[in-house]
């Protein structure tokens, strides 16, 4: 009978044992699933910004205007690029392919850029860090960019040339 009741006893001990482990192991776990979690959606705004821009060349390739190819492009972003709060947010520029420094002819390419800076979500993540005096950047800098050879020619403003 006594050791049926060390044995419960041993048991309950292991059972608490397990739950404080637990309690240590969380909090890293959940901030690991959050960061994944807060990647995979940054690649995700990556992928849209990316379709964004590649569909606006390609707009942009039998429609040259450039202010018609920055709403495109802007539209096609899902709301996460835009020049009236984010200066610069849609850049078109035109190349000079053939090298006779006429720019907007056909065969030059047309290029569209976005500057997107993604702040993360992980509100818990950036709170762990700032404790602990982790210097971790707050933002990831997405870039796409997407070049087109143009079917339509145009006027190009010294402005809108690419360097």
């Amino acid at each position: 009978m006594r050791s049926l009741k060390i044995l419960a006893n041993r048991e309950r001990r292991q059972r608490g044992q397990t739950l404080i482990e637990f309690a240590f192991i969380a909090p890293i776990m959940f901030l690991f699933l959050f960061v994944i979690v807060d990647f995979g959606i940054a690649m995700d705004r990556r992928i849209v910004l990316q379709h964004a821009v590649a569909d606006g060349s390609r707009r942009g390739v039998v429609d040259p205007d450039i202010a018609r190819t920055i709403t495109y492009t802007q539209n096609e972003s899902q709301g996460l690029l835009n020049n009236s709060t984010h200066p610069n947010a849609v850049v078109v520029c035109f190349t000079d392919d053939d090298g006779d420094l006429k720019w907007g002819e056909v065969g030059d390419s047309i290029v569209v850029k976005a500057d997107f800076d993604y702040r993360y979500t992980m509100g818990f993540g950036e709170v762990v860090f700032d404790a602990f005096k982790i210097n971790i950047p707050k933002t990831i800098k997405l870039n796409p960019s997407a070049t087109e050879r143009l079917e339509a020619t145009t006027a190009v403003a010294v402005g809108n040339r690419c360097p």
